[in-house]
């Protein structure tokens, strides 16, 4: 039988900060009586090398998806090692004002969209239209691979009890984070607002997944770790296959965003020679 532990949201959250990476550096003193001129060695502690580890930007590209992805399966009702889903819930039903919107199905892709936009209008950005046309649709790919599969495994029910087992991880905070992450990854060397922008619209996207009813906190959880893991997995994937999928098509393809019916994609156009 799994342990339950009652733990307030506010205690909950501020836990999952402390654990989140941090970096601190210090000059050691020299021990009294050695010269200046002879150098001293410290010899680091287990934490301050995990510390370290865990600064570094490649590093805290695995580290945070793990992280929240492991919040969430930790906090899911089947595991409930922290049981806060249903206090999160129950916080909702009592204080938030049900919404009905379908605004979040358009907002989780906007970011990838301002990012593909930004590029058709001649703002650079990490890579080129068409290298950004095909690494998001390979992070569409993965995306969708990853939750769909994770939501056929776990089959976890949606809060209400409404018979749908399709509720871990969620998708479209999984979608909204990952194309966050495809415009930070682009764009947010060129400035932090495109980071801030990026972020916030994705955590409106889980905050309202959540006030509709439709997910449960462990669901949105680790829907952004998937999501952030996804769009770094593309990123890694790519450059091994990217002289195969483009070469020579930099000066021969044209790529345009366009939504219809709901649906946000891509259309390519190539010059054949």
């Amino acid at each position: 039988m799994p342990t339950f532990i009652s733990l307030p949201l506010k205690h909950f959250v501020s836990a999952l900060l402390l654990g989140l990476p941090l970096t601190a550096a210090a000059q050691l003193p020299s021990p009294a009586g050695v010269p200046d001129s002879l150098p001293v060695t410290a010899r680091p502690s287990t934490l301050r090398r995990a510390t370290y580890w865990a600064g570094q930007p490649a590093n805290q590209r695995v580290l945070i998806p793990a992280i929240l992805f492991t919040a969430g399966a930790l906090t899911t009702r089947r595991v409930a090692v922290v049981n806060s889903d249903n206090e999160v819930r129950e916080e909702l039903n009592e204080h938030v004002v049900p919404v009905r919107t379908t605004i979040d199905d358009e907002l989780r892709h906007v970011p990838a969209a301002v990012a593909l936009g930004l590029s058709l209008a001649g703002v650079k950005g990490q890579h080129s239209t068409v290298n950004q046309a095909l690494l998001f649709a390979l992070t569409y790919t993965i995306n969708n691979t990853l939750t769909s599969n994770l939501k056929n495994l776990t089959r976890v029910e949606r809060p209400g009890n409404n018979g749908d087992f399709s509720s871990f991880p969620s998708q479209h905070t999984s979608a909204a984070f990952s194309a966050a992450r495809f415009l930070d990854r682009e764009y947010g060397e060129s400035s932090n607002w495109y980071r801030v922008g990026g972020y916030s619209v994705a955590t409106g996207v889980a905050a309202l997944r959540l006030i509709k009813g439709n997910h449960w906190l462990s669901d949105v959880l680790a829907g952004a770790g998937v999501g952030l893991a996804s769009t770094e997995l593309a990123y890694w994937i790519y450059p091994r296959v990217q002289r195969v999928l483009v070469k020579g098509l930099q000066d021969q393809a044209l790529v345009l965003p366009f939504y219809q019916a709901g649906a946000a994609g891509l259309t390519a156009v190539v010059v054949l020679r």
